[in-house]
């Protein structure tokens, strides 16, 4: 009588193993939506979603990843033109922000696997 899962079924060890890799690899792909990030690791959006709730992930961070992205460029492009030095400084402060906002969501979704 077979022990494991991975006995009893065919699939279950590919199965597994696909979900160990896809907790793993999941942190190169959050600023993607979902359904693409579950296509580029080979598996489906369901199973995402149930990988990050069991580790208290409540929310796919693609789209405040990509708030933030958008933000921080049109800060970078102010950056770049020609300012009074008390708003340069206001700006890259703003800046400073919003890019340790962004890697806060990555540390937090890494922690959190």
């Amino acid at each position: 009588m077979p022990s494991s899962a991975a006995q009893q079924h065919p699939r279950a060890a590919e199965a597994i193993s696909r979900k160990k890799k896809c907790s793993g690899d999941l942190v190169w792909f959050i600023h993607l939506p979902m359904r693409q990030a579950a296509a580029a690791l080979g598996t489906s959006s369901a199973t995402i979603k149930r990988i990050c709730r069991r580790n208290g992930v409540q929310r796919w961070p693609a789209r405040k990843i990509g708030a933030l992205d958008r933000r921080i460029a049109k800060l970078e492009k102010n950056m770049s033109m020609t300012r009074p030095r008390a708003q340069r400084m206001k700006t890259m402060d703003e800046w400073k922000k919003l890019t340790h906002e962004r890697m806060d969501i990555y540390c937090d979704f890494m922690s959190s696997l």
